[in-house]
């Protein structure tokens, strides 16, 4: 165990040191958690735990056997271009910190054959290159996804703004620094008498001034423009008149040879301010969004055809009916197809919800969004063309809805249109009032009304705040892709779970460990050398459940598996079995969980369950206590829903199962009144993300889903979705509170400007002052020390109509 890992309290992941939930086992937040934890451990690269500084974000649980049929065709090209040297570049999920870098090049550097790794942990890219047919690239992949990573091809890129906007606050930040040394000068008596230095300082202030509004002052224009052109007011329009009024103020003072130039000051000042702000906005929603691998639709899933003695991977949509496919295991099936093979096994919970492994024999149809649960490969044949496929309404992406708040709640929209009319009506007061003394003294105080007015609160301490909650969350293992969803989430007075991989971890457990505690020894060893031979999801869990009972594995033994009935093994002239007990031991028949039976007589019984998240239940009655409505559907079916039902204390009036798609997202549209929040993790529940005011899914290992949704979860508690919902309360009084300190001191600046005594040096020091001081109240009110004891989502009854 590495040293940082001890030094966490017992209560803290020993991983990633979140908060362990209430009921898990053992010093992990997860099963991931355990799992990459152990592999550092027996690796011997411990060392991570130093590099990443305490900054590991949980571990998603490593899903053996997943697919890498898109990477086959990418290596294949690279080693048919020519040359010793192949290179590839990749896109990798999860990747978050130096700690991530150092661990996929010590594996690199142990996996023989290749000459370099290069890792982009901003982007989320790896490039790799080797020497030509001595290195598995599969290997390596492998070898890194085992530790919670996935791969797939290189689709990501930087969003424009990503890359100009750094730019343009740096060149703005060393503008603002000199030009705010050469207006010092000034200030203590530099005049136009001084000569050649008065002159040198003036032409610099201005030259670089005019570098500064070209470069900072651009996205502020352009959106400026595009508002007015869309008939939209918003805060880009009195920040642009601003740098453009008091650009040109200040130059025509330059022109005329007068001295007072310290407007540039707060020029540069200010735009560097708000470009500050505009960063503070998109950093961790472009880090969150880079987390994952991109999402490309029906063209990201790849499949492999076969044709005549030649096997190409092909995108989906080029799928037609009669192709004869090639299903490895983990592969998606995505159209309704026909098995070729004798048998197969097959998991169906992506889109039905089921979590039970189907059995599918020759000629029976497997439908489409079924993976290959076996581990071989299958063969198949596609009944439809993939445009005729259910699939193809599901993974489709929802047009763009920029306005998904309700009219009522479009706080901002509100705030901007009163705040720009507010502001140019108020400068175009004070432009006329001291028009009569002259248009020199009426520019000048309309230009400092626009100065000392402009959003400094909304431009720098709101993206600040913002930022602050956004980071918060990430820690809780809350990861937010949507602008906008920490303005949504104050609205959600109903939760929607899916059930199967939602609240549910994917995998079963015993529902009763007495019956293999009471085990005798030699039974359990032969129990677990039957199910340890398996890799059906009961055989697993009750394999796992027996080694840790002590049970003893013996080599060399044939365990025959018979597909939809269990496991037999022929040991000393005794027939075991384990299985349904309709097969294993028929007088039995009707008991419920696999059975271990001897010669068709029953030895055992050993009832399954879902896992259930360790925090579901209490997380569930908290969210009820709070006057959130809590509601459960599911493609499952309704007995399995009502029993886990009421493991969870939900109601079964809003408990509903054996729910398709369209039935989902018919309940969803009819709770809803622009405070939904939807959990869910599979395709079939891509229609219901669609109608909810927000959706967020915990399968990132799964295509489509992560990109529909405006947040993602890591870990296998629920909990950081209630302190979510909480820190978005928190937010909004912070940021009203913020925004009634800036209204007073706007009303105090105004007086002072319709006044006449706003000078130059006045409005220099008071807008920083008081961008400062929103600052360090914005950072006092959202401290962790500054939690409320009774903060909690408000009830149905305290919501304003």
């Amino acid at each position: 165990m590495s040293t940082s890992a001890q030094k966490l309290p017992a209560t803290s992941c020993l991983h990633c040191g979140s908060p362990v939930p209430v009921g898990a086992q053992g010093g992990f937040c997860c099963s991931g958690c355990e799992a990459v934890h152990g592999l550092l451990v027996d690796q011997g690269l411990t060392r991570y735990y130093a590099l990443a500084d305490g900054k590991v974000a949980p571990a998603p649980e490593p899903k053996p056997g997943r697919s890498h049929a898109w990477l086959d065709p990418l290596v294949a090209r690279s080693e048919s271009s020519g040359g010793e040297l192949c290179s590839l570049e990749l896109d990798v999920q999860g990747i978050h910190c130096a700690a991530c870098v150092w661990l996929m090049n010590e594996l690199f550097r142990r996996q023989p054959g290749g000459a370099a790794i290069t890792i982009n942990p901003a982007l989320g890219k790896v490039n790799l290159r080797w020497r030509r047919g001595q290195f598995d690239v599969t290997g390596f992949l492998n070898s890194v996804e085992a530790f919670g990573y996935l791969f797939g091809p290189s689709r990501k890129a930087p969003e424009a703004a990503s890359l100009d906007l750094p730019v343009r606050l740096g060149i703005c930040a060393a503008i603002a620094m000199n030009v705010m040394l050469f207006s010092w000068s000034f200030y203590v008596g530099l005049t136009p008498e001084d000569g050649e230095i008065f002159s040198l300082f003036s032409r610099l202030s201005l030259g670089l001034s005019t570098v500064a509004v070209l470069v900072g002052g651009w996205p502020f224009f352009r959106s400026a423009w595009q508002g007015l052109r869309s008939g939209v007011l918003h805060l880009d329009l009195p920040i642009a008149l601003g740098i453009l009024l008091v650009y040109g103020t200040s130059l025509a003072q330059a022109r005329s040879g007068r001295g007072d130039l310290a407007y540039f000051e707060s020029l540069n000042t200010f735009m560097t301010l708000m470009l500050v702000g505009r960063w503070l906005q998109q950093r961790v929603l472009d880090r969150n969004r880079r987390f994952l691998l991109e999402d490309d639709g029906a063209d990201g899933i790849l499949v492999r055809r076969q044709q005549g003695d030649r096997l190409d991977t092909v995108r989906a949509p080029e799928l037609r009916a009669g192709d004869t496919l090639v299903i490895t295991p983990g592969d998606l099936v995505p159209v309704d197809a026909e098995l070729l093979d004798a048998q197969a096994s097959f998991s169906t919970d992506w889109i039905t919800g089921e979590a039970d492994v189907r059995t599918v024999r020759e000629g029976e149809v497997i439908p489409a969004g079924a993976f290959n649960a076996a581990q071989v490969a299958v063969h198949v044949r596609a009944r439809t063309d993939f445009q005729e496929s259910p699939l193809v309404s599901l993974l489709r992406q929802a047009p763009g809805a920029p306005e998904r708040l309700p009219a009522h709640a479009r706080f901002w929209s509100r705030v901007s249109r009163r705040w720009v009319i507010s502001v140019l009506s108020i400068a175009a007061l004070g432009l006329a009032v001291w028009w009569p003394a002259g248009p020199d003294k009426a520019l000048q105080v309309a230009v400092a009304l626009l100065v000392v007015t402009c959003p400094c609160a909304i431009g720098i301490s709101v993206p600040l705040a913002y930022e602050l909650v956004q980071a918060r969350l990430r820690r809780e293992g809350f990861f937010i892709r949507s602008a906008d969803l920490l303005d949504r989430l104050p609205l959600v007075r109903k939760v929607l779970f899916d059930k199967t991989g939602t609240l549910t971890l994917g995998r079963l457990e015993l529902a009763d460990r007495a019956a293999l505690e009471q085990l005798e020894p030699g039974l359990r060893d032969v129990a677990f050398n039957l199910s340890a031979r398996s890799n059906h999801p009961v055989s697993r869990c009750l394999a796992a459940a027996l080694s840790q009972a002590g049970a003893r594995f013996t080599p060399g033994l044939h365990v025959e598996e018979h597909p939809g009935q269990g496991l037999e093994l022929m040991r000393d002239g005794t027939r075991w079995r384990l299985g349904a007990a309709s097969w294993a031991a028929p007088e039995a028949q009707g008991t419920q969980g696999v059975v271990l039976a001897r010669d068709g007589g029953l030895v055992a019984a050993f009832p399954m369950r879902d896992s259930v998240r360790p925090d579901a239940k209490r997380e569930i009655a908290a969210l009820r206590e709070e006057g959130v409505d809590v509601w459960l559907l599911s493609g499952d079916a309704p007995q399995r829903v009502h029993e886990m039902a009421e493991r969870l204390g939900v109601s079964p009036q809003q408990a509903l199962g054996g729910q398709k798609p369209e039935d989902k997202a018919a309940r969803v549209a009819a709770l809803d009144r622009s405070d939904t929040l939807y959990l869910g993790d599979g395709v079939n529940d891509s229609l219901a993300f669609e109608r909810a005011l927000c959706a967020g899914t915990p399968a990132i290992d799964r295509p489509v889903m992560p990109g529909k949704s405006d947040f993602f979860l890591l870990g296998e508690g629920i909990g950081s979705i209630r302190e979510a919902l909480r820190l978005s309360h928190r937010l909004r009084q912070v940021v009203r509170r913020v925004l009634a300190v800036a209204l007073v001191y706007n009303v105090i600046a105004v007086a002072v400007c319709l006044a006449g005594a706003m000078t130059p040096l006045r409005a220099t020091v008071a807008m920083p002052l008081s961008s400062l001081s929103l600052l360090l109240f914005t950072l006092y009110s959202l401290s962790p020390s500054r939690r409320p004891a009774s903060a909690r989502v408000p009830s149905l009854r305290e919501v304003p109509a």
